[in-house]
């Protein structure tokens, strides 16, 4: 069997969707955006601006400086912006208002009837033994 057979014949297991925390963001980020300038007197990109070289290229010549890759073969790749105070990300505004309506405030248990959590509880088991 060729290598090329044996990539062809390989299953996926599974899937794993989720939201990275805020330190793992930083390691993954190339650079911090400090300044919301993009280019400078010369049209170069400005060092930690919107548009700064080490998030890829746009330019056909020029090369990356994270990867050193071309326009045509660098992937992009992704910064982070600190922000003064935390923000809600829209998406998930009423997702969180409805978990904070559905939980107690005290104890954190979801309010629902206990006959509600055992049912919940027992499909659960169901979905993982399957």
């Amino acid at each position: 069997m060729t290598l090329v057979e044996q990539e062809s014949n390989k299953v996926i297991d599974g899937m794993k969707f989720g939201i990275l925390s805020p330190s793992d963001i930083r390691k993954l980020s190339v650079a911090e955006v400090l300044m919301a300038d993009t280019y400078d007197e010369d049209g170069l990109p400005i060092t930690n601006g919107l548009m700064d070289g080490r998030f890829g290229t746009l330019e056909p010549r020029q090369r990356c400086r994270t990867c050193g890759n071309t326009a045509a073969r660098c992937p992009g790749h992704f910064g982070h912006i600190e922000l003064a105070v935390p923000v809600i990300h829209p998406a998930y505004a009423k997702l969180m208002y409805r978990l904070l309506v559905t939980t107690c405030r005290n104890c954190g248990r979801i309010l629902l009837a206990d006959d509600k959590v055992v049912e919940f509880r027992q499909r659960i088991e169901k979905e993982t033994e399957a």
